[in-house]
């Protein structure tokens, strides 16, 4: 974590809005019993069909007023998540400058690629981000320090009664854990962002060479700033995951961390298939995200779609219902798994070896 100091009015509004999940425990527990009520908690009871699914769901709930301010809390945060993160940082951008600036220099390295132009999907503000991953020049630290630390990440902790805490920097390193070995030579990370996963690549494996890319400038330039801070000498690039540019069979494995339900699903499999070219034979892919439909019991798979549909996840419905296992087999891994960390499922991993 770099060295700053949050002022008073930013601390308070990121603090409000990390609140918001929390609060709106109450109102999912009425809804539930609506929808209990109405006898639509019976798998046996709710279509097959996600969209006949959702209408019967939603219009069950349309009259309920725990559904409606759920809602409206959603569009709220939604909307001014990123403004309001963005607003924090400009209290503080001038004492940042001499930190960003000092941290441009070290071992962890960043070389931009000016005529990658990202295709129309990665443009969509995902999150519901203002203006996407590049809205901001600094859109690294707004989002991956300010929105991910402070909000995302406070958000997160607190257990519902009777849960389970949620700690997702610790989650990231539960996940690089799932690898096979512990002795790799060279690691990639594909859409590394700000670098969050790959810090914990770096504690999992720390005598591995650490390349890691992501199409936002922004981004990798927030990731060079903790690689450098922490003292880590990782080769940073911008490069789309379809066309890394990198030779073939060149690393030990390849890695992601919650990217794949952000992409079309034709994306993913042209990534797991650059993935495949750039492993060495006996290397390791493992992509970690969120858990398929198909882990769930039909109410939280429809909860899901719904959050997606309007928090701004229009490709989650498509990687959470694709045939992974296929895809990975029929691009040539082998020794495939598909399955969710316990206790909670999350994140979910999608493994295989090249022969």
């Amino acid at each position: 974590m770099l060295d700053y100091k949050l002022r008073q009015s930013g601390r308070a509004a990121l603090d409000f809005l990390s609140a918001f999940g929390p609060a709106s425990a109450e109102l999912q527990k009425r809804q539930h019993e609506a929808l209990t009520k109405a006898g639509l908690t019976d798998d046996a009871k709710l279509a097959d069909d996600m969209d006949e699914r959702a209408r019967q769901i939603e219009g069950t709930l349309a009259e309920v007023p725990a559904f409606r301010a759920s809602n409206l809390m959603g569009e709220w945060h939604s909307d001014h998540h990123a403004p309001l993160a963005a607003e924090a940082f400009a209290e503080i951008e001038t004492e940042l400058k001499p930190t960003f600036e000092k941290l441009k220099h070290g071992k962890t390295t960043l070389t931009p690629d000016p005529s990658l132009t990202p295709d129309k999907y990665w443009l969509y503000p995902i999150h519901r981000t203002t203006g996407g991953w590049d809205g901001h020049p600094h859109m690294g630290f707004v989002h991956g320090e300010l929105i991910q630390r402070y909000i995302v990440g406070k958000a997160a902790r607190p257990p519902a009664a009777g849960g389970v805490a949620a700690d997702i920097f610790a989650q990231r390193k539960q996940f690089a854990e799932q690898a096979p070995r512990r002795d790799y030579g060279k690691v990639l990370e594909i859409g590394c962002s700000s670098g969050p996963f790959t810090m914990k690549l770096a504690e999992v494996f720390p005598k591995a060479e650490i390349h890691a890319c992501d199409i936002s400038v922004a981004q990798l330039e927030q990731a060079q700033r903790n690689g450098n801070n922490l003292g880590h000498a990782w080769t940073l690039f911008q490069a789309d995951g379809r066309k890394t540019g990198k030779a073939d069979a060149m690393f030990d494995l390849v890695t992601s961390y919650i990217v794949l339900h952000e992409l079309p699903v034709d994306v993913i499999g042209d990534i797991l298939r650059e993935s495949f070219r750039v492993l060495k034979p006996g290397g390791d892919l493992m992509f970690g995200d969120v858990a398929p439909y198909s882990a769930m019991n039909k109410l939280n798979a429809w909860r899901t779609d719904f959050l997606a549909k309007f928090g701004g996840e229009p490709f989650w419905r498509g990687s959470s219902t694709m045939d992974m296992v296929g895809l990975m087999k029929s691009i040539g891994f082998v020794d495939v798994k598909y399955y969710g960390v316990a206790p909670t499922n999350y994140p979910w991993v999608t493994y295989g070896r090249k022969p």
